[in-house]
């Protein structure tokens, strides 16, 4: 197996698992509603759904598909993560929304 191959098989492996951390630190934000603390999950599974359509010979979804919402997913997740924490040091509470 070139180096290549290794090398992006564990950058992948690594960005999935903090999009991992980041779905389960959002799911425990108590504070939020829960469709905003479920859409990072629902978002990361869609992804994996789509990347694992490799398996059947369906390229075009997950060429078109995966990626982007792999991306939303880890950006939704520090959006979130970001918001909560300058709430909570500013001290105002999270309105729900």
């Amino acid at each position: 197996m070139p180096l290549t191959l290794l090398l992006l098989a564990v950058f992948a492996l690594a960005f999935l698992l903090f999009n991992i951390t980041l779905c389960v630190r959002v799911w425990r934000l108590a504070q939020l509603p829960l469709w905003r603390r479920v859409l990072p999950t629902l978002l990361l599974c869609c992804a994996l759904a789509a990347s694992i359509s490799r398996a059947w010979g369906i390229t075009a979804v997950a060429e078109a598909v995966a990626f982007p919402l792999n991306a939303v997913t880890a950006l939704l997740g520090m959006f979130e993560l970001d918001r909560h924490r300058r709430r909570t040091r500013a001290g105002t509470p999270e309105a729900s929304a």
